[in-house]
């Protein structure tokens, strides 16, 4: 009678592209390192394309984010203990500043999106416009990136459309939001998080 065997599983810590991603003694077969080893031109048929998937599922990689992070830096972020951020304090109308913030570094920046207390923390010490506004649709507040589940701290009695042309929010020294007009010129943070805003 044979005894049970547990035999390993395919597991993130042996994921591979090519050869060269794995130790000694094992090569990149299916996007798994395994026990093996290569003949003369070890990658010449094994590489695994970044959009390749194995049995279904996507390649896992490493740290996608890594290299956005580095660009981010490059651009005048910084860490904090809620993210990657850039304050910028020069008065510019809503769009004009969610613009800037999107040049930074394309498909992965924008106007901050309050998606924690910490965030909310962090934005109050620098005040300005943040990432929502009902453009689109009047009294319907949707964040630049379309993320579910965003915090939205208002000051009693807002979103209140003064005057019948509030559609931006900013966010005050109390942690509350009010709406504003969206061509006012208000300081503003950007937000690195490798998020695209919605076109």
């Amino acid at each position: 009678m044979l005894a049970a065997c547990d035999f390993p599983t395919p597991s993130q810590d042996y994921a591979c592209r090519v050869n060269a991603d794995c130790e000694t003694g094992r090569i990149c077969e299916r996007g798994y390192c395994v026990i093996g080893t290569a003949g003369p031109n070890p990658d010449a048929s094994n590489t695994v394309t970044p959009d390749a998937a194995i049995d279904g599922a996507p390649m896992p990689d490493a740290d996608p984010f890594a290299q956005i992070r580095q660009q981010c830096i490059a651009a005048g972020y910084t860490q904090d203990a809620s993210g990657l951020h850039r304050a910028v304090g020069n008065g510019q109308s809503w769009v004009n500043a969610q613009a800037d913030c999107a040049d930074d570094v394309p498909g992965a920046t924008h106007l901050i999106v309050l998606s924690s207390a910490a965030e909310v923390s962090y934005a109050a010490g620098q005040l300005g416009w943040i990432g929502l506004s009902d453009r689109t649709t009047e009294g319907q507040f949707q964040n630049v990136t379309l993320e579910p589940n965003d915090l939205r701290p208002w000051e009693p009695g807002q979103p209140d459309n003064g005057g019948g042309s509030e559609d931006c929010a900013h966010i005050r020294s109390s942690g509350r939001l009010d709406d504003d007009q969206c061509g006012n010129g208000r300081d503003y943070i950007c937000e690195c998080d490798g998020r695209p805003p919605a076109p």
